[in-house]
């Protein structure tokens, strides 16, 4: 994900901002028993041949790679959602290809969230609803990421559209324009609309626009999108801190989450959702499997 890319980070501020007071009225609205405590992690691509060695066996057949990626991540971003509305037939493909467990969060396409009427002409909504239904329960959290230059000037018809949002299906949204976040009130109205309508903040964690990082709950529930930068050390110190913030936010109320690792290269993600869950275990008590990489003698089996 090149959102906020930076090529130095070593000057970038990485700490978390601080909970905002309105966190604890959302998630104390849900209190819940910490076994009911859902945590999903993913990537957002399955088919890249670098976890061929790493996690897929030598020789795994293109059409096997996502049944392999469902027995090492729990949930998925579908980027490919994004540019094409799917079929009900390719959603019970992916579904039958994974694990019971396994969630997919698909990205709404770009002809609703980057048409002036969020593809009301084209019926993309009712669309888009039919084939992710088809998920069932292995749907997660489909979020639409707007436009970099989607600014709060067309937030009336975004809010507008957002009340049509059909509720069986769950949402989040992903601000990118620095306005959304420039202005206090502006930003707390945006997101008490969301909290109105049930409907999530996404968080963004990327090292060149620290304002998307806001920390805001509207939901008992929450999507992450971690941009990492080649497992440099402040990858780890990140993901430290969010498991610190997560542990806060679990004793508190906190449903579920699906935090999402990016880094240039998809064999790096596997080796830091490794630590992610292991500190994940090991601060929250919890007994999530963690991906598991091939042994030295498979890998070699390749030559």
């Amino acid at each position: 994900m090149k959102f906020g890319h930076l090529t130095n980070i070593n000057q970038v501020d990485f700490s978390l901002p601080p909970d905002p007071p309105e966190n604890l009225t959302v998630l104390r609205k849900n209190k819940i028993t910490h076994d009911s405590f859902q945590f999903f992690f993913g990537s957002a691509r399955w088919g890249e041949k670098d976890l061929i060695g790493k996690i897929y066996p030598p020789k795994t057949a293109t059409r096997d790679y996502l049944h392999y990626y469902s027995r090492h991540f729990s949930c998925i971003e579908m980027n490919t959602t994004h540019y094409r509305i799917p079929t009900k037939d390719m959603v019970i493909d992916w579904r039958k290809k994974t694990a019971a467990h396994f969630k997919f969060c698909p990205k709404l396409p770009q002809s609703i969230s980057h048409s002036k009427d969020f593809g009301k002409w084209t019926k993309a909504t009712e669309q888009f609803v039919e084939a992710v239904g088809a998920f069932e329960d292995q749907l997660g959290m489909p979020f639409m990421q707007l436009p970099p230059e989607f600014s709060p000037q067309q937030g009336r018809e975004l809010f507008d559209y957002l009340k049509d949002w059909p509720r069986e299906i769950p949402l989040a949204v992903e601000f990118r324009h620095p306005d959304w976040f420039a202005q206090e009130r502006l930003k707390n109205r945006a997101f008490t609309l969301l909290e109105e309508q049930g409907i999530i903040a996404v968080i963004t964690d990327t090292a060149g626009r620290r304002d998307v990082v806001h920390q805001r709950l509207t939901t008992p529930k929450t999507l992450i999108r971690f941009v990492g930068n080649r497992l440099h050390p402040s990858d780890y110190q990140r993901i430290d801190n969010w498991v610190q913030r997560i542990k806060h936010w679990k004793e508190e109320g906190l449903a579920e989450i699906y935090f999402i690792v990016h880094q240039p290269e998809e064999h790096l993600c596997v080796d830091l959702a490794i630590y992610l869950v292991e500190q994940i275990n090991a601060v929250c008590q919890l007994t999530i499997a963690p991906p598991r990489t091939l042994s030295l003698g498979e890998q070699q089996s390749l030559f």
